[in-house]
């Protein structure tokens, strides 16, 4: 557990260079829980429909994921990495950007 934090903490002092970079904020929460509040700027591709939609995603430029508690993200990191994408980041829980 405090790992999982350690390296969330870390990914969210990347995330101001990350966004520079050309990044993209993915919510991977439900279309509901995306709608209730997010972060300006996200897209939201909830976990259960990633694999379909990877396309929308861009490569090339880094991706940092969230969703309510950083576990969903976790979960869409290892996805995405697993399908080719490298420079993949999660953020934990969506709250922590909008700090």
């Amino acid at each position: 557990m405090a790992y999982k934090k350690y390296t969330q903490y870390k990914v969210l002092k990347l995330v101001p260079t990350l966004l520079k970079q050309g990044g993209q904020i993915v919510d991977v929460r439900s279309k509901t829980e995306f709608a209730y509040a997010h972060k300006d700027g996200s897209i939201n591709i909830p976990l259960d429909l990633l694999k379909n939609r990877m396309k929308e995603l861009d490569n090339t430029k880094p991706i940092i994921l969230c969703c309510a508690s950083g576990s969903r993200s976790g979960l869409a990191k290892r996805t995405l990495i697993a399908n080719g994408f490298i420079d993949v980041h999660n953020a934990g829980t969506w709250r922590s950007l909008i700090k």
